[in-house]
């Protein structure tokens, strides 16, 4: 009986210790990825993922536009984007999916923006 107890106890380790090696192989790939950042937060080419679209902006090109009038992007999503250097419905109208793309990954939200039809949404309410 002590010996299946002790076996039961060592294949629980075993599994534990296979799960921890999983985790970190994981998160270091991610990590891996992550680290392809540069410092604009732009990724580079061999990441695989587009660099920063050229429309961004430091600061509104006069009033900025209130963002909530499409449908899926609530104030803290609006507040995300402004920080992304998005202001105005013209911009979000311009993506092409290379920039959607862009934003969608900042945003941790893949597939959102062309889900919810962002830039068909903007073109119409410019």
């Amino acid at each position: 009986m002590l010996w299946l107890i002790s076996q039961m106890w060592l294949l629980l380790l075993v599994a534990f210790l296979a799960g921890a090696a999983a985790g970190v192989w994981v998160f270091s790939a991610r990590g891996r990825r992550t680290a392809a950042a540069d410092k604009s937060g732009a990724l580079d080419e061999s990441a695989g993922l587009a660099s920063a679209p050229a429309m961004l902006l430091d600061r509104p090109d006069g009033q900025q536009d209130d963002l909530t009038q499409i449908i899926g992007i609530d104030r803290a999503t609006e507040k995300r984007l402004n920080d992304l250097g998005v202001y105005h419905l013209r911009q979000i109208a311009a993506w092409d999916d290379g920039a959607a793309r862009w934003v969608e990954i900042r945003l941790n939200e893949p597939g959102r923006i062309s889900r919810e039809r962002w830039s068909e949404q903007a073109s119409s309410l410019r």
